[in-house]
């Protein structure tokens, strides 16, 4: 009598269970590093138009454009400017300001924002007859937002031919859900010019 041997199914030996985890673990590593270099490396960019009224000049310099007003104190001034978001995710802008830090120490007093949404092109338009007060906004990827900025010429003491500048907006947005601060540039500088200076009564 000849004896078969039963056939032993096979099996593959099982992953320890520290390798599973340890493979769950760099997976989320993984994901998380990509997660914060997109966000984290995501930059606001000024976009290819600005505005200005007619109490303000115009003037090419080595540096760039400057659009300059003529320094009173008190009065407020709008010009506008457009921030272009050039990633690959749509961003939602939560503020906008012209000075960092506390708001006692700010220059300039924005007085009030307003927005021209983009078109459906995503190019930027300034109408100030369209325009709207400015909230939490998204903006696409690939598109700008006009925003037309009104700020309060501050009462300073200014020698005579001095001037204050800035070329920059404080942008607080939000990518993926993470909350960002940036210095986005306005693609001009803005001077406010005192030709006579003044000194504070």
């Amino acid at each position: 009598m000849t004896l078969t041997p039963a056939p032993v199914p096979t099996r593959r030996p099982p992953v320890p269970r520290r390798r599973r985890f340890l493979i769950a673990a760099s997976l989320v590593v993984a994901l998380c590093a990509g997660y914060l270099t997109t966000t984290i490396g995501h930059r606001l960019d000024h976009g290819g138009s600005w505005w200005h009224g007619t109490d303000a000049q115009t003037r090419t310099e080595e540096s760039g454009t400057v659009v300059q007003f003529a320094f009173e104190p008190g009065k407020q001034i709008t010009f506008g400017a457009s921030i272009r978001n050039p990633g690959l995710w749509p961003v939602t802008i939560t503020g906008v300001a012209v000075n960092d830090g506390p708001a006692d120490q700010h220059v300039f007093k924005i007085a009030h924002l307003a927005v021209n949404p983009a078109d459906s092109a995503g190019n930027a338009a300034f109408d100030r007859t369209a325009s709207a007060p400015f909230r939490s906004i998204t903006v696409a990827a690939g598109t700008e937002l006009p925003l037309f900025v009104t700020i309060t010429i501050p009462n300073v003491e200014m020698a005579s031919g001095s001037g204050l500048f800035f070329d920059s907006l404080a942008v607080d947005f939000e990518v993926l859900g993470l909350p960002r601060h940036q210095r986005v540039p306005m693609g001009f500088r803005l001077s406010v010019h005192a030709a006579n200076g003044y000194v504070p009564s």
